[in-house]
């Protein structure tokens, strides 16, 4: 028996993983998962071409503060490395530092089918049949499935694991939806010489990060933790910048439009046609291949591993698929979750590697305690 199991090795799981390991080194752990901690982050980050990540250079999967920093020092990284005020880092940077940062944990290459209750805990069973017990079950199972609107059941998706950039040059080529995946999707086409329209139901909008900047610190974190847990929703949908672009992808994207390189289409789409999208107002655009560029759902698949832990031991969640749990990201007696889902504890950075630097402080914590207790 394990005294920490977590299903899902991807940056969340990993970083948690080596969090507990520095906290309690006597603890036995070991990360489920049948790929690597950055196969599924470099797949999506590779679909749009992503050059630089949103967050921030302190926002990295090294134990230090200043870890990324050293790392690129001792790497020669140089200065085009970093971008903006807040110094964000490459994605060249951030994986060959993440790549050295998640080593050292015990990986077990299969995928958890089920979890289950024990007298003593919970158990893992896998999709060839393994069981593997533990004291403390951590779910770190990623982004649910990629969003596809009611009108969009048949497109493909960027966040598609099949997902396939090229295609025929003459194709016409809708992108749509309006955040900095859209942004940087339809950019990478234009760059493959594609003939790409940008679908967005508002504007393009500037915003240096996803969620309000002041979450980052205790300034926002604080207040938001002294708040009941039923109102916390409500922070969070505030809190939250869905749809917006930072400074170097805004700039891109709106000289391309400006310049007649991509096209550009605002309005609300109802129905995928044969050759085109259909609008609210009753228009239509012409197109031959439609990509979504709509992130992901709130709520977990039917049929997933996370959905039927949801039914199965009765997990209250919110309208936004958040789950209600303590401060130690227990959701249930020894079963802790991360990502998205503990955002009413993390704040609306959750999801990000932001929030798993904070889970990694709460879990570290209380393994700690535990290692101490026994």
């Amino acid at each position: 028996m394990f005294d920490w199991l977590i299903v899902g090795g991807g940056l969340h799981g990993s970083f948690v993983a080596e969090a507990i390991r520095r906290a309690a080194p006597r603890s036995t752990l070991a990360v489920l998962d049948d790929q690597g901690p950055l196969d599924a982050w470099q797949r999506r980050a590779a679909a749009c071409r992503m050059t630089y990540l949103r967050s921030s250079n302190a926002h990295h999967l090294g134990p230090r503060a200043d870890d990324l920093r050293r790392f690129a020092a001792e790497k020669d990284f140089d200065a085009a490395h970093e971008l903006g005020y807040y110094r964000r880092p490459s994605r060249a940077l951030f994986e060959a530092h993440a790549a050295r940062a998640l080593t050292g944990i015990e990986r077990i290459l299969d995928r958890a089918e089920k979890i289950e209750r024990t007298a003593s805990g919970w158990r893992a069973i896998t999709v060839g049949g393994a069981r593997h017990d533990t004291k403390r079950l951590v779910l770190a199972l990623g982004p649910n499935a990629p969003y596809r609107p009611a009108w969009a059941a048949g497109c493909e998706h960027v966040y598609d694991k099949d997902f396939d950039a090229a295609a025929d040059p003459a194709a016409r080529t809708a992108v749509v939806g309006g955040g900095i995946t859209g942004a940087q999707l339809a950019l990478r086409l234009q760059a493959q010489d594609q003939r790409v329209c940008w679908v967005t139901r508002d504007t393009p909008k500037r915003a240096d990060f996803d969620s309000d900047p002041c979450y980052a610190g205790p300034r926002c974190l604080a207040p938001f933790e002294r708040t009941l847990i039923e109102q916390r929703s409500a922070l969070l949908c505030a809190a939250r910048q869905p749809g917006t672009l930072p400074p170097d992808v805004f700039a891109r994207i709106t000289a391309a439009l400006a310049a007649g390189d991509i096209a550009w289409r605002r309005g609300t789409v109802e129905t995928c046609e044969q050759n085109g999208l259909g609008f609210s107002d009753g228009t239509r655009l012409a197109a031959d291949r439609i990509i979504l560029a709509t992130g992901f759902d709130h709520r977990p698949a039917r049929g997933s591993l996370l959905h039927r832990c949801i039914q199965e031991y009765d997990l209250r969640c919110d309208e936004d698929g958040h789950i209600f749990m303590n401060p130690s990201l227990e959701a249930a007696p020894g079963l802790h979750l991360l990502g998205r889902p503990a955002s009413l504890q993390l704040g609306p950075m959750a999801g990000n590697i932001k929030g798993a630097r904070l889970a990694g402080v709460r879990l570290g914590d209380l393994a700690r305690a535990s290692d101490r207790a026994a």
